[in-house]
């Protein structure tokens, strides 16, 4: 049998950053839901890609990490830039047999695996369940991923089509790239033609956005030879052999029911008192496709004055130029509105990019504040949407490994955007920062400090490079134009970036 069991391995997997993935962002999930959890010491990621998750992990935190991928490829990137950081993270290519099999390895706090349980045969999964159930230690905490049921009922024909027209019809010696482009062409062609198999407008709306993604991340999606979606009671008998109790989706927001229910729904959830079964007909309910899940070996919940003092000690930080808050989001049951005079005090304090606790902002929120209550959903929306970053209650490391890797990734950012993040001592993982944010950054560490400096040096690097800037989806054609764009990014990242990334310890405070 090929070493690659059936997973593509024709094409690279994309440079993403996933922040499930990181134990202290974890650790404020679960507290905020009312957990109890021990100190964690060591980490293991499971199918790591690229490595970007786990070597921001390692360089940004102090936990002591292991992690395994396959890809020969994937695992020798991630060994350069563990190797660059120091942060003695062991990462290996082995597969899920041979990793799984040592005796050299510790007893684990935290598991993860994102997007790897649905595209692993079953053996596999036979073999991680029992990996967690031997390595995961009392306390631990596993993060899981995968595509969901229903959701996925109405898209699972088309993901085979795609599969099986790969299989039968590609010419020989086609690369996945190929593949990729003739199943999505072929798709396309059978769309046209009216089947009934498409008649839920949904599917074609669906091929329509698949034809404009990365064929990189295509090819791993949909056209790797194990594909299994899961209600999620099946993943919980699955997961029950390793002791493991389901505690919360990854995502504060989902902690905010009126986001996501009717009163009429939310009202038969609240009369199911089996958690899991309640959990199942949550996904009915959303038509859930993906789900991100925190599972806890021994769970214990708090006391409500345990549970509040520790929210008390957590922290945030603005992760957004205060005047880039989305003050609406989108969400499946629609579009809602944040309204300002519950959302505005608390986003002023913290406009100057510091991570305060929970407890000095109820305390310096003007006039008599709001409600516990009504604060905790505040914070749990900024969490869930991404505006606040969620920290550990002190910086989880000294940055002297986050530096080391950042240097190399603004480094890379010369010639590609792949990498989309940088580490953060403050957060214990990767801050989402664009390529040009990372140049200006490299710049001003060098002692640019003026708008027009910072974007002449990178005007010039996308000139060597044969590069335009693409803005809106245009490609701006003139070298003023695109010279004029630069200048307002870099004037906007000293001016309103250069704060947050300071607060969060990526930039160094002048």
């Amino acid at each position: 049998m090929s070493w690659s069991a059936g997973y593509v391995t024709d094409v690279d997997y994309t440079y993403g950053y996933y922040s499930e993935l990181n134990p202290y962002y974890a650790r404020f999930v679960l507290q905020d839901a009312g957990y109890a959890l021990p100190a964690w010491h060591t980490a293991c990621e499971l199918g790591f890609g690229q490595g970007m998750s786990v070597n921001l992990h390692a360089a940004s935190g102090s936990l002591q990490w292991y992690a395994n991928d396959f890809n020969p490829q994937h695992a020798a990137f991630a060994q350069e830039m563990a190797a660059i950081s120091g942060s003695g993270a062991v990462l290996s290519d082995e597969s899920f047999a041979e990793f799984c099999a040592r005796d050299d390895l510790p007893q684990f706090d935290f598991i993860g695996l994102h997007g790897i349980w649905s595209w692993i045969s079953p053996d596999n999964r036979a073999l991680i369940v029992d990996f967690v159930r031997r390595r995961l230690r009392v306390g631990g905490v596993l993060y899981i991923s995968y595509n969901t049921l229903p959701g996925w009922a109405a898209f699972a024909p088309l993901r085979k089509l795609f599969a099986t027209h790969a299989e039968r019809m590609s010419a020989p010696g086609a690369g996945i790239e190929a593949q990729v482009k003739a199943a999505l062409d072929f798709s396309q062609q059978l769309a046209a033609a009216e089947p009934r198999a498409f008649a839920d407008s949904r599917v074609k709306d669906r091929l329509g956005s698949i034809a404009k993604q990365d064929p990189h991340y295509l090819a791993h999606e949909y056209f790797n030879r194990d594909w299994e979606p899961m209600y999620f009671a099946d993943m919980a008998a699955a997961l029950a052999p390793a002791k493991l109790a389901y505690a919360c989706q990854a995502s504060t927001m989902d902690q905010v029911p009126v986001l996501h229910f009717t009163p009429e729904q939310q009202a038969l959830l609240d009369g199911i008192a089996d958690p899991l079964f309640r959990e199942t007909v949550r996904d009915y309910i959303q038509n859930q496709q993906f789900r991100r899940d925190y599972w806890i070996k021994g769970a214990r919940k708090l006391a409500p004055a345990e549970q509040q003092a520790q929210w008390e000690r957590m922290r945030v930080a603005l992760a957004v130029p205060r005047d880039q808050v989305k003050m609406k989001l989108a969400l499946p049951r629609g579009t809602i509105n944040l309204t300002p005079a519950l959302y505005d005090p608390l986003l002023d304090l913290l406009q100057d990019g510091q991570p305060r606790t929970l407890g000095e902002l109820a305390r310096q929120l003007p006039g008599a504040g709001m409600p516990r209550s009504q604060l905790v959903e505040v914070i749990r929306v900024l969490v869930g949407s991404r505006m606040l970053h969620p920290l550990p209650e002190q910086p989880a490391a000294n940055g002297q490994a986050a530096a080391r890797l950042n240097q190399r990734i603004v480094q890379l950012a010369q010639h590609s955007a792949g990498i989309a993040a940088l580490a953060s001592p403050q957060s214990g993982g990767g801050v989402p920062i664009s390529r040009f944010t990372q140049l200006f950054i490299q710049q001003y560490l060098a002692g640019v400090r003026e708008a027009d400096g910072l974007a002449r040096h990178v005007h010039g690097l996308l000139q060597r490079n044969r590069e335009r800037v693409v803005h809106e989806g245009k490609t701006m054609d003139s070298d003023a134009s695109q010279l004029a764009h630069l200048q307002g990014l870099a004037q906007r990242f000293l001016q309103a970036e250069l704060a947050a990334l300071q607060g969060m310890g990526i930039v160094p405070l002048a």
